[in-house]
């Protein structure tokens, strides 16, 4: 793990790998450009916010995560992001001004986690969420040729139903309880910490009487841990809503499903030889239905 996350890390959890499927990573990078990543608007200012791991192969070494993700709380949003992705943003905003380049930056600029992922997509690492009181607003950003499909929809959070269990772990320091839901076709548990005066988690995770510091489904095949809880001042940005227009979260869970399933099938793309290539793979969305 880099001095960046080890100066303000309060402690680490140990970390139960055992048998544990990754989630696909497929298609390409999206375009930064289309995505508007040199267009965001200020929202509001956190003065808090959590670090997670997502699927980590060494908790202690941040190049084994699939992804950073980060949960910044303000006084009227909150919002959860990729910490990867919006540290490669930054750099390739710096990166352009200094080349004076107008074009398009690498696809595989910089993202952070193992490097054969750089050129790869995720939704859960390209996508933000945005909750604002009781609603929560995902922007669903596609890879490469498909981000033509860049959309937004809104629905109500949380909407877990959570039932709490007597049993107990120490994370960062935090003595956390554990809690236990069944959420669009899959059983997560969850470990949350009363003493963190934080409503919510990674992803759409939340509805606990405290900030969630590890949930995960029975699977283990999406694993969140956090890994620093920082205190600071956090400027927190949004995409151009002209970029994202609206659709239904059926329709973007289904592109999601896509193009996770088979990338190149879905974009229409054909070789030169008139032959599709690769073939569709397996894939395990983390909503089910």
């Amino acid at each position: 793990m880099n001095n960046r996350i080890i100066t303000i890390l309060f402690a680490f959890a140990a970390f139960c790998s055992g048998a544990m499927a990754q989630p696909k990573r497929n298609g390409r990078v999206p375009v930064r450009e289309k995505r508007g990543y040199d267009k965001q608007c200020i929202i509001d200012t956190a003065r808090v916010r959590v670090l997670y791991a997502l699927n980590a192969k060494d908790i202690k070494d941040e190049n084994t995560y699939i992804d950073l993700g980060k949960l910044e709380v303000g006084k009227r949003v909150k919002k959860y992001s990729s910490e990867f992705l919006d540290v490669s943003d930054v750099e390739a905003v710096k990166w352009k001004k200094e080349k004076k380049w107008n074009g398009y930056v690498p696809r595989n600029f910089w993202m952070g986690g193992p490097k054969e992922h750089d050129d790869h997509w995720s939704e859960l690492v390209f996508s933000d969420y945005i909750i604002r009181g009781n609603q929560l607003k995902e922007y669903a950003c596609f890879p490469w040729w498909a981000e033509r499909d860049n959309s937004s929809y809104t629905e109500p959070w949380p909407l877990m139903q959570w039932s709490l269990a007597d049993e107990q772990q120490t994370i960062l320091g935090h003595r956390c309880q554990k809690a236990t839901c069944h959420f669009r076709g899959r059983d997560f548990v969850a470990w949350f910490a009363a003493d963190v005066p934080i409503k919510g988690g990674p992803w759409k995770f939340g509805g606990l009487p405290g900030c969630i510091l590890k949930v995960y489904d029975v699977q283990k095949i999406y694993v969140w841990e956090a890994v620093a809880i920082e205190r600071g001042t956090f400027l927190i940005a949004q995409y151009p809503d002209k970029l994202y227009p609206k659709a239904s979260r059926d329709r973007i869970w289904k592109l999601q499903k896509k193009y996770n399933e088979d990338y190149w099938e879905a974009i229409g793309w054909t070789s030169l030889e008139g032959k599709r290539t690769p073939k569709k793979v397996a894939f395990e969305p983390l909503e089910k239905e």
